[in-house]
């Protein structure tokens, strides 16, 4: 019986919290999508590619990005990863293009046979080209707790997370990013991820965001 409750809380959970943002000004949607190559049992390249949107209908996109790089684990729970991402940003006076290079570290903890708690530490070098903004450095740490439910033939891996964001041009915490949703394997191969960000930013009100796309592992 309990193991039935945990869907239905679940997604009544993600129903309540998508149903409070539809009601806010602030909305996007968001695609992501990625594929990962494992080059040995240590080491594999992960390659990225995001499109933003100003609309939750996925219409008019504003910021794309495509992003590449390494991942190395040093052990069952560890890793360390380097990224180089290419990002630009559609202005009133331009074109805003960035070149972003991340240094991230991760953890993870199981605690139950279905259950993990992860870790991952990142630092974001900025810099701007045309100095349409000033460089920088950002930081970021997320915690998040993964779970895998059944219902009938289907698997699902719920998540939740937070993620507070720090830079070194206000010198403090100015942003910070509550994720819930699912991974849904579709295939070996094959993954649909689907989730609700709520994106809280100092001075700006908050941003309601669907985000989705697929991962693709080989």
């Amino acid at each position: 019986m309990r193991n039935e409750m945990k869907p239905r809380f679940y997604w009544t959970l993600v129903l309540l919290l998508g149903l409070s943002g539809m009601g806010m000004a602030e909305h996007q949607g968001w695609l992501n999508n990625s594929i990962s190559l494992k080059v040995n049992s240590r080491i594999s390249l992960k390659f990225t590619q995001e499109v933003r949107h100003s609309e939750l209908t996925f219409t008019e996109g504003y910021l794309h990005n495509w992003q590449g790089g390494a991942i190395w684990k040093s052990g069952s729970r560890t890793h360390l990863a380097v990224f180089y991402k290419r990002e630009t940003v559609d202005k009133l006076d331009g074109n805003q293009q960035e070149n972003r290079f991340t240094l991230e570290g991760g953890w993870k903890l199981p605690l139950t046979r279905n259950t993990n708690l992860d870790l991952r530490f990142r630092t974001e070098i900025r810099r701007f080209e045309d100095h349409l903004a000033e460089n920088h450095l950002r930081f970021r740490l997320r915690l998040r707790l993964v779970t895998q439910v059944k219902i009938g033939a289907l698997t699902l891996k719920p998540f939740v997370a937070i993620e507070p964001f720090a830079d070194t041009k206000a010198d403090k915490i100015n942003r910070n990013r509550i994720y819930l949703g699912t991974v849904i394997p579709l295939s070996t191969h094959l993954e649909w991820v689907v989730n609700y960000i709520r994106q809280d930013t100092s001075g700006k009100d908050p941003l309601h965001i669907l985000n989705t796309g697929v991962a693709l592992k080989f």
